[in-house]
């Protein structure tokens, strides 16, 4: 059986995205809205723009429009990675920055389904990222761990989040618990990176 790695193409609009969100906010949230839509028009398979708006709708209290495009964002990025009966990739390596627009998608969803307490649907996702690349770019493992002994995502975020980064701390939370749940990460503790 071959082992199924998947590397997105080349998408000229990512260069056009990093341009925009460079060059800071332009005179109004609106026009920052309407410049991320028309990217989206351009390339709908490229991830970036519909997490900006995310981010956006959630910090204005749009969440409707905020869960609305975490799941186009989410449905194109699995229509990117799977074949026609659903399946994922043995590995979506984040070493390849053309996929980090899609884990980064994935991921987006994952929390989300979390946000709602939607404890299964989040753990699904997180662990199909932590399957499909083991060196966890993400931090899928912290996410899990956090599920399984019944954090929230706020109470995770408060407890480990330091102003937008994590630090020695949450490995030594992780180190400290993760034997806890051998059926979650035996295989993980096991891998050779």
């Amino acid at each position: 059986m071959s082992n199924k790695v998947f590397e997105d193409t080349e998408r000229p609009v990512r260069e056009k995205f990093q341009q925009l969100m460079e060059q800071g906010k332009p005179s109004g949230l609106e026009e920052l809205i309407d410049q991320l839509q028309a990217l989206i028009t351009e390339d709908p398979d490229f991830l970036e723009p519909y997490l900006v708006l995310d981010e956006i709708y959630t910090e204005t209290g749009k969440t409707d429009k905020a869960a609305e495009v975490v799941e186009k964002a989410f449905s194109r990025a699995l229509h990117l990675i799977t074949d026609d009966q659903g399946n994922w990739p043995d590995e979506i390596p984040w070493g390849v920055i053309e996929n980090r627009h899609i884990v980064r998608a994935i991921l987006h969803k994952a929390i989300s389904e979390w946000e709602q307490r939607n404890w299964q649907d989040a753990l699904d996702l997180l662990r199909l990222l932590l399957m499909t690349n083991p060196n966890d770019n993400v931090a899928a493992r912290y996410y899990i761990l956090a599920i399984r002994m019944g954090f929230t995502f706020k109470g995770f975020e408060d407890r480990f989040n330091k102003g937008g980064y994590y630090d020695s701390e949450l490995n030594e939370w992780f180190d400290e618990h993760v034997n806890r749940f051998p059926d979650e990460f035996e295989w993980w503790l096991k891998y050779e990176f």
